[in-house]
């Protein structure tokens, strides 16, 4: 628990003891009284500024009955039941009043936050043994309960950390920076693929060079059949073109031409 810890509770700096008298604290009644006693203790600078807190929640929340949001106050621990104390505090905004038979963890660290500033009352410390037990002896109240022992017993853990003790075997701060190798595609990076397949240039050369001779070839084929004829072939080929078509003229006069033209598909 925050409270029953030095260093989380050292650190408000408070002006007097976080533990107030029984009987003062159960003829509280106003709200006044209850100033007075915040302000014995030194706690009413928290339930100020609590109190300033005061402010419209943003966003939506505000039309969902959440429209106010305010900084917690003190906690107060009473132990009697039925205590005027509740009403007295009920009235300043922030601090809370709390039965020791029904602690609450959102009540003792809101928001997961340890540290609250909790004021006790007489009767409340004296029920703590009867209600939750010791290390030793079970709970009263809570059957089978036992009061769990702390994991450290100094809880200033900068205190452990920075001891001589601790930083006499701890290991000095790396500072060196190990950057992770970049790796490449071997699909993309030519660099990459040659450190898996060495022989990968001297065959994408002898590819590139296969690639040129081929496109050599293939225009020398092309070019010797695109070659021009000379005036005399010219005229010897146009002159078998000429008698080629007049003797399909003449032949197209023969009787059968008719039924050989309806073979063919073409009608005149």
């Amino acid at each position: 628990m925050a409270t029953q810890t030095r260093p989380l509770v050292s650190v408000k700096a408070l002006e007097g003891d976080m533990a107030t008298d029984n009987s003062s604290s159960l003829a509280l009644a106003e709200t006044s009284q209850a100033i007075k006693i915040l302000k014995q203790v030194g706690a009413y600078a928290d339930a100020e500024k609590a109190k300033d807190s005061v402010g419209i929640r943003p966003g939506k929340g505000k039309m969902r009955n959440r429209r106010y949001i305010n900084r917690k106050g003190p906690l107060i621990v009473y132990g009697t039941e039925g205590s005027k104390i509740v009403k007295a505090f009920r009235n300043l905004p922030g601090v809370d009043v709390a039965n020791v038979e029904r602690l609450n963890l959102l009540d003792l660290a809101p928001g997961g936050h340890l540290g609250r500033f909790v004021i006790w009352t007489e009767s409340a410390f004296k029920k703590l043994e009867e209600v939750y037990g010791t290390f030793d002896a079970p709970s009263l109240k809570k059957k089978g309960f036992i009061l769990p022992r702390p994991k450290m017993a100094n809880a200033d853990l900068g205190r452990i950390i920075n001891s001589d003790e601790v930083q006499s075997v701890v290991k000095p701060l790396n500072k060196e920076v190990k950057r992770r190798e970049k790796r490449k595609n071997p699909l993309k990076n030519v660099a990459a693929v040659l450190k898996l397949n060495p022989y990968f240039g001297t065959a994408r050369k002898m590819a590139t060079l296969a690639e040129a001779a081929r496109i050599k070839a293939r225009k020398e084929k092309l070019d010797s059949k695109r070659t021009k004829l000379s005036p005399e072939e010219a005229a010897k080929v146009k002159a078998a073109g000429k008698a080629w078509y007049k003797t399909m003229i003449s032949d197209s006069d023969y009787a059968e031409f008719d039924n050989f033209s309806k073979w063919l598909g073409v009608t005149q």
